[in-house]
C-alpha cells in the first residue's frame, strides 16, 4: 500500500523553461493530503524557494532539498549532511577559475553567488527567488555549506570536460551529477535524493515499497531506485528511465489515476 508520494520539481513537477506548475497539480495534492496520504518534494532548490512554491501546503509535507543534502518537515531538519569547509574552498577555486561557470554555494540560511553576468543574478534572486547572498570573498560565507552548484554555460559544449576535471579530482569524495537546464551539482558521496529519502521515510516508519516516486533527471535517479513504483518521465534519458519501475508523461494525470483507482 502507498504511503508516501515523492517528486522532483523541475522537468518532473514544473517543466522546464518555466517556472509554474504543472497544471491541476495543487488540486490532486489537496486530495492525497485530506485522503491520508504523505508527500515530500524533492528537488535540488533551496528549502526557501520549495516553501514558496508550496506555500499553501508548505506545513503539511517534507522537503528533500539540496539534491537529498538536507531535509526539512515543519521547519525543522530531519536530515542534514554538510560539506567540509577545507573541501568547499577547493572546488569553488576550481569553479571560479572556469570562465564558462557561474557558482552557487547552497547554506542552510541562505545561497551564495558571486555571479559573473547581470543575467545570472537575475536569474537566482528575481526569477528563483532564492534566499541570496552575493559574496566576494569565501570568507565572507558564514553558513553550513550542503551542496555546491556551478551553472555552466554553453553546457553541451562544457560539460564533458568539466565532469571529467571534477570527477577526477573529487570523484572519491564528492558525487557529480547533472541537476536541472545547465546546472551540475555537487554533494558528499553516497548523499543524494534517494538516501535522504530513505532516512526520511525510515523515522516515519515508512518501508521503500509504500513509496512513490517521480523524477527525470540524472539527480532522480538514487530516489527512483528506492522503490518499485517509481516513476520517470518521458523525456527522461533512457539512462534515468532504466532506473526507474515506469514511465508517464505527468505526475499529475498519473496521481489523479492513482486515487481513482483506490477509490474504486
Amino acid at each position: 500500500m502507498i504511503k508516501l508520494i515523492a517528486s522532483d520539481l523541475d522537468g518532473t513537477l514544473i517543466p522546464e523553461g518555466t517556472q509554474e506548475m504543472e497544471d491541476g497539480f495543487m488540486d490532486v495534492l489537496g486530495e492525497l493530503l485530506e485522503r491520508g496520504y504523505e508527500f515530500c518534494a524533492a528537488s535540488g532548490r533551496q528549502y526557501a524557494n520549495m516553501r514558496r512554491v508550496f506555500e499553501e501546503y508548505q506545513d503539511r509535507i517534507g522537503f528533500v532539498c539540496e539534491n537529498g543534502a538536507l531535509v526539512m518537515e515543519h521547519g525543522t531538519i530531519q536530515y542534514a549532511q554538510k560539506l567540509p569547509r577545507e573541501l568547499v574552498s577547493e572546488v569553488s577555486a576550481d569553479i571560479l577559475s572556469l570562465p564558462c561557470t557561474d557558482i552557487l554555494l547552497s547554506g542552510v540560511k541562505a545561497c551564495y553567488i558571486h555571479p559573473r553576468t547581470d543575467w545570472f543574478e537575475n536569474q537566482i534572486i528575481n526569477v528563483l527567488k532564492n534566499e541570496t547572498c552575493v559574496f566576494q570573498e569565501l570568507d565572507e560565507v558564514d553558513d553550513t555549506i550542503v551542496k555546491i552548484a556551478m551553472y555552466i554555460y554553453d553546457f553541451p559544449k562544457n560539460i564533458e570536460n568539466i565532469r571529467t576535471f571534477f570527477g577526477k579530482k573529487y570523484g572519491t569524495l564528492a558525487d557529480f551529477l547533472c541537476a536541472g537546464n545547465d546546472w551540475f551539482d555537487m554533494i558528499m558521496k553516497g548523499s543524494g535524493k534517494g538516501s535522504a529519502l530513505r532516512a526520511y521515510i525510515e523515522k516515519k516508519g515508512i518501508r521503500p515499497d509504500e513509496v512513490m516516486a517521480f523524477g527525470d533527471n540524472q539527480n532522480d535517479i538514487s530516489m527512483l531506485e528506492l522503490t518499485p513504483h517509481s516513476y520517470a518521465m518521458a523525456h527522461s534519458t533512457p539512462e534515468v528511465r532504466s532506473h526507474a519501475g515506469h514511465v508517464c508523461t505527468s505526475v499529475t494525470q498519473t496521481l489523479r489515476a492513482f486515487l481513482d483507482t483506490e477509490l474504486s
